[in-house]
C-alpha cells in the first residue's frame, strides 16, 4: 500500500499505441501545446486571419523547428530498423568504402576535367578575338598612313578587309572633311583616346562590337565590324567553339541547365532567342570599352564546346593523337580498377571473417536452445569476436545452474498460485446482498497475493456489514496480516453494531500483534435497508466517494480515523469519528484503496479522486454491476499497459427504491 495522501491527478489520454502517445504529448506537454498553438495560428494565417507579423513568425518558426526534431526522430527510428542486422550493416558499410568514393572521386576529376577545358576554350575564343582585333588595327593603320586621304584610295583598300570581315564598316576622316564612310559610324574621333591606336570591344547597345581606330595628324580611319552571327561563325570554325551572343537562351541537354544571356543596357524590343546545347558551357571574359566615356569594364559571355574536339584541335600539331589520350586514360582507368578489385577483394574477406565468427555464435545459441549445453564454440581468433566465443562458452557453461534456480523459482510460483486461490477464496463467494440495495465489488492483488482485502458481512435480514481494508506493503506477508484481519472482523461483527466500536477493539487487538513496521487502514459500514441509513467509521482508510441521486453530484466522504495498529493507546479511540447517514432511491456508495486511485500510466501520473467522481457523475443511471465494469475498464486504459504498482480493489453500493 502506498503511504501518501491521495491526491487527484490531470486527465491524461492513454499512451498505448503511437497515435496515443502523440495525442498524450500534444495535449499534456507544455512543448506539445506550444505546438498546437503554433499550428493553430499557422492555419489561420493560412485562413486569412489577421496574425500579427510576430507572432506569424515565431508560430513559422516553431513549426520549422519541429518538423527538423521530428525529421530527426525518425531518421534515427529508421536507421535502427535498417541497420539491426549485422549483413545489412556490413554491406553498407561496403557500400561507403567501396562505392562512394569512387563515385566522389569520378565526379571529382569530371569537375576538374569540365573547369579545365572550360578554361583552355576561354582562353582560345580570347585569344582568337584578339587576334581579330589587331587584324583590323592593322588594317586600320595600313589606310591612314597613306595620306592625304582620298575616296578611291579607301574604297580599295577596305574591299580585301571586306573579304575576310564581312559586315565590316568603315569611316575616313581628313581634317573636317569625311573621305569615305559606311554604316553609322562617328566622323570624329572621342576625346578620351590619347594614343594614335586602339583596338578592342565596344560596348554599344544591342550586340558588342570589335572597333579599331588609327590617326595619323588631322586624320583618322575607324574600322568597325559586329559580333554578329557571322563573326560568331567565323570564330567558331577557327576555334571549334561556339561565342553565344546576347539575349539567348541555352538549354543544355546533358545537364539540363538554362542559361539566360542578356544585355542590361540593350532596347527592350529585342527578341530572345533560344537554342539547344549540344555540348558543355562555359564562361569567357574579356575587356570592353565605353566608347563614349573610355570607361573600361569586363565582358563576360558563355560559350559551347565539345572537350573531345577541343583535345583533338590542342594536339594536332603534336606527336599526341585524341586517341593516344584516350588510350592512356583508359590504361589508367583499368590500374585502377584492378586496385579497386583488389580492395574490395580484402574487404570481402575481412567480412568474411566477421560473419563466420558471427554465424558460430548463433549456430551456438541454436544449439544450446535445443538443450545441448556441453557445446562449446571453436574460438579461432583473438579478437573482439573471438572474446565474445569464449564469454559464450562460459555462458554455456553456468547454464545447467540457472535451470536450477529456474525449477525453484516455479516451484515457488506455483506455491503462491496456491496460496493466491486460498486467499481469494477467504473474499465473498456468490451473490450477497439485501432487498433494496445492489452490490457490486472485485479484488485484484498487483502480485500473486496482496494484502488488500473486503468483505460483505449480513448482519440480519436488513442489515449489512462493508469491510474494506489495505494492509500496509505487498505480498506474502500482507496476505496473511489480510487472513487475519478476516477472521477478527468475523469475531468482532457479532458483537459490536456500532463501526466505530468494532474499529476500536480491532486496534486493540492488533497492536498488540502486528510488526512495529505494519499497519492496516480500513473503513467499515453499516448498511440499514430499513431505517435508510449507513453508519460509517474509517481507520486512516481512502475516503468514501457517495454519488447522490438528487443532486447528480458526488461528495468526499471522510470521517477521522487513524490506521489499526499504530497507535495502541487512547489515541486511537480519541481520533475514531463514526458518522451517520441518511439512504435515497438511486444513491451510490463507492469504497476502494488506494491502488485504483494511485493507478499510474507510462509517464508516472495518478489516476485520481477526480476521475472517479467524474466517473460516477457521467454514469448516474448505471447499475453497480456495470458501473464497476467502467471503471475498470477506464483504469486499465489510462495504465495503458503499464504494470498495476499496487493492489486494486473496490465496493459499489447502489440504494434501491424504499
Amino acid at each position: 500500500m502506498n503511504r501518501r495522501f491521495l491526491l487527484p491527478a490531470p486527465a491524461v489520454a492513454p499512451v498505448g499505441s503511437l497515435g496515443a502517445r502523440l495525442k498524450a504529448f500534444l495535449l499534456h506537454t507544455w512543448r506539445g501545446r506550444i505546438l498546437l498553438g503554433a499550428l493553430a495560428v499557422w492555419l489561420a494565417q493560412a485562413a486569412g486571419v489577421p496574425v500579427p507579423d510576430f507572432v506569424g513568425q515565431l508560430a513559422a518558426f516553431l513549426l520549422f523547428v519541429a518538423c527538423l526534431w521530428g525529421g530527426f526522430k525518425l531518421a534515427r527510428y529508421l536507421v535502427r530498423r535498417l541497420l539491426w542486422r549485422i549483413r545489412t550493416k556490413l554491406i553498407v558499410s561496403s557500400l561507403f568504402i567501396a562505392v562512394v568514393p569512387v563515385v566522389l572521386l569520378t565526379l571529382f576529376f569530371l569537375l576538374a576535367g569540365v573547369l579545365f577545358t572550360g578554361l583552355v576554350a576561354s582562353h582560345l575564343l580570347s585569344t582568337e578575338v584578339e587576334r581579330q582585333q589587331r587584324d583590323l588595327e592593322a588594317v586600320a593603320r595600313a589606310v591612314v598612313s597613306h595620306t592625304p586621304l582620298g575616296e578611291p584610295s579607301v574604297a580599295e583598300r577596305m574591299k580585301a578587309a571586306q573579304a575576310r570581315h564581312p559586315g565590316l564598316t568603315w569611316v575616313a576622316v581628313d581634317g573636317a572633311r569625311t573621305v569615305s564612310a559606311t554604316g553609322e559610324l562617328p566622323a570624329r574621333a572621342p576625346a578620351w583616346m590619347k594614343a594614335d591606336d586602339f583596338a578592342g570591344i565596344v560596348k554599344l547597345p544591342g550586340d558588342d562590337h570589335l572597333r579599331a581606330m588609327s590617326r595619323r595628324g588631322s586624320a583618322f580611319v575607324l574600322l568597325d565590324l559586329p559580333v554578329d552571327e557571322r563573326l560568331v561563325a567565323d570564330l567558331t570554325t577557327r576555334t571549334g567553339i561556339k561565342l553565344l551572343r546576347a539575349h539567348t537562351t541555352v538549354k543544355s541537354r546533358q545537364a539540363g541547365i538554362t542559361i539566360d544571356v542578356k544585355d542590361d543596357e540593350a532596347p527592350q524590343a529585342k527578341e530572345q532567342e533560344t537554342i539547344q546545347a549540344e555540348g558543355l558551357l562555359f564562361f569567357a571574359e574579356m575587356p570592353e570599352f565605353d566608347w563614349e566615356t573610355g570607361e573600361k569594364g569586363s565582358l563576360t559571355r558563355a560559350i559551347e564546346y565539345q572537350p573531345f574536339e577541343l583535345i583533338q584541335r590542342l594536339s594536332a600539331g603534336t606527336s599526341i593523337t585524341g586517341a593516344l589520350l584516350v588510350k592512356i586514360w583508359a590504361a589508367v582507368g583499368a590500374v585502377f580498377a584492378v586496385m579497386y578489385c583488389v580492395a574490395l577483394a580484402l574487404g570481402l574477406m575481412l567480412a568474411r571473417s566477421i560473419t563466420r565468427s558471427v554465424h558460430a555464435l548463433s549456430h551456438g545459441t541454436e544449439r544450446l536452445r535445443q538443450g545441448d549445453f556441453s557445446y562449446q564454440i571453436k574460438v579461432r581468433s583473438r579478437d573482439q569476436l573471438g572474446e565474445l566465443a569464449e564469454s559464450f562458452n562460459v555462458m554455456a557453461r553456468g547454464i545447467d545452474d540457472l535451470l536450477r534456480e529456474s525449477a525453484e523459482k516455479e516451484r515457488l510460483e506455483e506455491e503462491l498460485r496456491i496460496a493466491r486461490q486460498i486467499q481469494m477464496s477467504l473474499l465473498p463467494q456468490g451473490k450477497v446482498g439485501l432487498d433494496g440495495l445492489r452490490v457490486a465489488a472485485l479484488c485484484l492483488p498487483a502480485a500473486e497475493v496482496g494484502g488488500d482485502y473486503y468483505d460483505l458481512l449480513p448482519l440480519s435480514d436488513t442489515r449489512l456489514g462493508v469491510v474494506v481494508a489495505d494492509v500496509s506493503g505487498k505480498g506474502t506477508s500482507a496476505a496473511l496480516y489480510m487472513a487475519e484481519l478476516k477472521g477478527l472482523v468475523l469475531s468482532l461483527s457479532r458483537i459490536y453494531d456500532s463501526p466505530g466500536a468494532l474499529l476500536k477493539q480491532a486496534n486493540r487487538i492488533l497492536a498488540a500483534n502486528l510488526d512495529s513496521r505494519s499497519f492496516i487502514t480500513m473503513t467499515y459500514a453499516v448498511v440499514d435497508t430499513q431505517a435508510r441509513t449507513m453508519r460509517l467509521a474509517r481507520a486512516g482508510h481512502n475516503p468514501l466517494i457517495q454519488l447522490e441521486a438528487v443532486t447528480g453530484r458526488t461528495r468526499v466522504l471522510a470521517p477521522q480515523g487513524l490506521g489499526l495498529g499504530i497507535d495502541p493507546g487512547d489515541r486511537f479511540d480519541d481520533i475514531l469519528e463514526e458518522v451517520e447517514l441518511p439512504l435515497s432511491a438511486g444513491d451510490h456508495f463507492l469504497f476502494f484503496t488506494d491502488g485504483l486511485s494511485e493507478a499510474m500510466n507510462a509517464s508516472a501520473e495518478l489516476f485520481g479522486e477526480q476521475r472517479l467522481r467524474d466517473l460516477l457523475e457521467g454514469a448516474p443511471e448505471l447499475a453497480s454491476e456495470p458501473l464497476k465494469e467502467r471503471i475498470l475498464a477506464e483504469v486499465r486504459a489510462f495504465a495503458a499497459g503499464t504494470a498495476q504498482h499496487d493492489d486494486m480493489t473496490m465496493v459499489l453500493l447502489q440504494v434501491g427504491p424504499a
